[in-house]
C-alpha cells in the first residue's frame, strides 16, 4: 500500500513540474506580432496655408475593412502642438485624403473609403477645416 501510494505521489510531482517553454526563434530582435496587430495602416499629412498640420489616420489595431478614421490638427506637429481631432467611423479601408481648398481662413478635406469585398464601394467624407475648429461637412 506504502509504495503504491509514493509512487503515485512521484507522479503527481513530476507532472506538476513539467512546464511548455515556448521555444518560437525571435526575428531580428523584435517581438513577435500579436493577432491584433496590423501589418499597415493609412496615415498621411497634409500642410494648410494657414501654417496647420493636418494628420490622416486609420484607427490602429483595428481591421483594415471596418474601424475609424482620426484626424488630428495641429499647430505646429514637430512639437506637438495639438489642436482638436475629429474621429468617426468607416466602413471599408482609407482609398486617399485629398485638400480639396486650402485657403488661409478655410481648408477642406475629401477622405475616400472603399468597402472590403466584391462590391468595392466608394464613400467620400468632407471635413470643413475653419481657424481652430474642425467638423464633418
Amino acid at each position: 500500500m506504502f509504495k503504491s501510494i509514493s509512487i503515485l505521489l512521484v507522479a503527481v510531482l513530476l507532472t506538476a513540474c513539467s512546464i511548455n517553454i515556448d521555444k518560437t526563434k525571435d526575428s531580428g530582435g523584435q517581438k513577435p506580432s500579436s493577432p491584433n496587430q496590423t501589418s499597415a495602416i493609412y496615415l498621411e499629412k497634409f500642410k494648410l496655408a494657414s501654417g496647420y498640420t493636418l494628420v490622416v489616420a486609420e484607427g490602429p489595431l483595428e481591421p483594415r475593412s471596418i474601424g475609424s478614421i482620426t484626424v488630428r490638427l495641429y499647430r505646429d506637429l514637430m512639437v506637438g502642438d495639438f489642436v482638436t481631432a475629429i474621429s468617426f467611423s468607416r466602413d471599408g479601408t482609407v482609398l486617399k485624403s485629398l485638400l480639396i481648398e486650402n485657403g488661409n481662413d478655410k481648408q477642406k478635406l475629401s477622405i475616400t473609403t472603399v468597402t472590403a469585398g466584391s462590391g468595392n464601394y466608394q464613400t467620400n467624407q468632407f471635413i470643413c477645416i475653419q481657424d481652430d475648429k474642425m467638423m464633418l461637412c
